[in-house]
């Protein structure tokens, strides 16, 4: 019992030296980071505006690479401190929080959502930031790899004695067999980050986040195309470290 508490201690011990070191790091490569932006700008500037465009085109994917650089270093810093960050238990209204990120998706032409609820009460004491998260990222997901003009998201929550279980999908091109196993790992996309500006972590955050508190996730094609997330997010919330 003794030695179990001493690895379970040691083991936090390292988690939060993990952390520590990630966020450390990521601040101390974003200031040469921006410094590298700021230098290409000053020198496109210095240049005028008689210059070569394949200069100016190399310039522009200088400061793009930075820039992807800088985003993966954040999401790299938000997977570390999941269990750290906006933690706060409080009341949603769970229509609410669907409507919010539909509405944080921007331009929504030729987008159709079909949004179906079963709840018992529309309300609920939970992890607000958190499941609003894990929305968002889905919901962005399915209108960002889209391959379809018109496109379709459904969205069904259905509210179960113990947990509410949340079915997001689409009738986009879905994930290729031979790859699925590798769309909740940190970094990986299915598409060249150069064909769509992506870090590659939001599936990897939200596996974490519903796994933190109990929950699970799970991805299946959908019939005739397209992909199909489900997770259960528990009315109790245990935050699993």
């Amino acid at each position: 019992m003794e030695s179990e508490k001493k690895c379970q201690e040691e083991l936090t011990a390292l988690k939060k030296e993990l952390e520590d070191f990630v966020y450390i790091v990521s601040h101390d490569i974003k200031t040469p980071m921006r410094a590298i932006v700021n230098i290409a700008t000053w020198i496109e500037d210095d240049l005028g505006t008689d210059v070569d465009k394949n200069i100016l085109d190399n310039f522009n994917l200088l400061k793009n690479r930075v820039g992807r650089l800088e985003n993966m270093m954040n999401a790299l810093v938000e997977l570390s401190h999941v269990n750290s960050i906006k933690m706060d238990l409080f009341e949603v209204s769970i229509p609410k929080v669907v409507n919010d990120c539909i509405a944080m998706l921007g331009d929504k032409t030729k987008i159709e959502f079909h949004i179906s609820y079963n709840l018992i009460d529309e309300k609920c004491i939970t992890l607000g930031k958190k499941l609003e998260k894990v929305i968002y990222s889905l919901l962005h997901n399915a209108v960002q790899f889209h391959d379809k003009e018109n496109k379709n998201v459904f969205i069904e929550i259905i509210e179960n004695e113990i947990d509410y279980e949340i079915v997001i999908s689409d009738d986009g091109p879905g994930i290729p067999e031979e790859v699925k196993d590798k769309i909740f790992s940190i970094f990986y996309t299915v598409h060249s980050k150069d064909v769509f500006d992506s870090t590659g972590a939001g599936l990897a955050i939200c596996d974490k986040i519903i796994k933190m508190i109990g929950g699970t996730i799970e991805y299946t094609p959908r019939l005739n195309g397209g992909s199909i997330f489900k997770f259960n997010w528990p009315k109790a919330i245990t935050i699993n470290n």
